[in-house]
């Protein structure tokens, strides 16, 4: 699927129906490497991004399967922000996640065997909406990524 889902940050359950679809797919991707749903924040009204210095995009993008649609722990979120591989780090604790900036990349990563859905979606969003300082509730988009390449 390369087209955008629009949703509601206060309403996920879409974004919930792409991870699990994919995951019950155990898709591999188009180059075996897995597949990610990138969940993207509106962007700031022009005149707030520029006051802010914050109009780059904001985007989480949840891992959802492995090398060959392997659906497995760690199950974690890049995130790709103004704020770099800091991203991460500026987001405070949370229960059952650890965070990481890897090789100057932000990611967040949900602890334990078995994957939460909701939780993973719910994690991914409400961090994208504390590094963009509380975005409005409608124009949030997400979409399906088979296109990874993780080499």
């Amino acid at each position: 699927m390369d087209s955008w889902v629009p949703f509601r940050r206060s309403d996920t359950a879409k974004v919930v129906d792409l991870v699990r679809a994919v995951a019950d797919a155990r898709d591999p991707g188009e180059h075996g490497e897995g597949v990610e749903v990138v969940v993207e924040a509106p962007r700031l009204r022009w005149w707030r991004a520029l006051f802010n210095r914050d109009d780059a995009l904001a985007q989480a993008r949840i891992v959802v399967t492995r090398d060959g649609g392997e659906v497995r722990f760690p199950f974690d979120i890049q995130l790709v922000t103004a704020h770099g591989a800091d991203a991460a780090h500026r987001l405070g604790r949370r229960t059952g996640w650890a965070v990481s900036n890897s090789n100057g990349l932000a990611f967040l990563i949900q602890k334990g065997p078995d994957p939460d859905f909701p939780e993973l979606v719910t994690g991914a969003v409400e961090a994208l909406a504390k590094l963009r300082r509380q975005p409005r509730d409608g124009g949030w988009r997400a979409r399906v990524d088979r296109a990874i390449t993780r080499s």
